[in-house]
């Protein structure tokens, strides 16, 4: 029984419902959103379309109590506007959602695998853990999966290859102080200082064309939402299937005491063990300085919710 929970239906909340229903990725779906009548409509619309499906998957709304069985809880509470005006514009309003909704779910028993989408990724990751009061272990966020991907796609476009020839990591914070970790690249299992596929590549020109990649869907769109979506059913995946899959997701790294995008194997425990490649100086100092960065987020979030108490009295 494939049991999925997602809170926060905007653009990916709603895109990923449909995904996962539709593929057949799921067998009981819970859906919870702020506004109770979008829910209804997200509900509606899924079951119109599970009329033309071989699998009819159970799908609850607004049901905090249904989150104790499930799996998976996917937060997709976002605000792409302020996303637009700069990328930690979101820290504030993010931190008050998980406010809202952190209670609920721990008095819903819910023991699962968190997978956090709601940016700023790393702090709101690590603010989650502390309000659900999980394990590490059990509370991830999607980190620099999509810096790694876009990364990996402008390498192979450079080199004229398919990204599949290309491994290698971004570290750091997603949407932020991101890492090239160049060191850990590999193409064909060259690293980046020998001829590729008699090209030599140019790791600035690399580095610009991968961050177009976002520049471009948030100018045209507003968002990101496909491959925010595709990655996340791919996580999902190697959590149902204890897959042991590796990659930089935002976790929590003993070393900076504080989460951080870092490469890890992911499996039906969420977050297992840590791929310390060996870096060079330079990657391991702006590492450092993305966890520090993480870390000032992280208080401020921490001195929102005693605003809030403060208030209350």
């Amino acid at each position: 029984m494939r049991n999925i929970g997602i809170i926060g239906l905007g653009h990916v909340g709603r895109l990923l419902a449909n995904e996962l229903v539709t593929s057949g990725e799921v067998d009981e779906l819970t859906l919870i959103d702020k506004d109770d009548d979008l829910a209804l409509a997200v509900q509606t619309d899924l079951a119109d379309a599970e009329t033309a499906l071989a699998a009819h998957p159970e799908i609850t709304i607004q049901d905090y109590a249904a989150l104790g069985r499930a799996q998976v809880l996917v937060i997709a509470v976002g605000y792409s506007a302020l996303a637009k005006e700069q990328p930690m514009a979101e820290l504030t309003e993010s931190g008050q959602a998980v406010l809202e909704f952190a209670d609920k779910v721990k008095q819903s028993g819910f023991k699962g695998i968190v997978l956090n989408l709601t940016n700023p990724n790393e702090a709101i990751t690590a603010f989650l853990q502390q309000k659900l009061f999980l394990p590490t272990k059990q509370v991830l966020g999607i980190g620099t999966v999509l810096e790694t991907a876009r990364m990996r796609r402008a390498v192979a476009h450079a080199a004229h290859l398919s990204s599949a020839n290309v491994s290698g990591f971004v570290y750091g914070q997603h949407a932020g102080r991101q890492t090239f970790a160049w060191s850990t690249v590999r193409v064909n299992g060259q690293s980046l200082e020998e001829s590729i596929n008699g090209h030599s590549l140019d790791e600035s020109q690399v580095k610009v064309q991968a961050d177009l990649g976002s520049w471009y869907t948030l100018k045209g769109l507003g968002y990101n939402a496909s491959a925010a979506v595709a990655w996340s059913r791919r996580i999902i995946r190697a959590i149902l299937s204890d897959e042991q899959l590796a990659l930089p997701v935002a976790i929590y790294q003993p070393q900076y005491s504080t989460y951080v995008s870092f490469p890890a194997l992911i499996g039906k425990q969420g977050v297992g063990n840590l791929l310390l490649l060996k870096l060079l100086p330079v990657e391991e100092m702006a590492i450092k300085t993305a966890a520090d960065s993480v870390s000032q987020q992280l208080a401020t979030l921490e001195n929102l919710e005693g605003e809030e108490k403060a208030d209350d009295n």
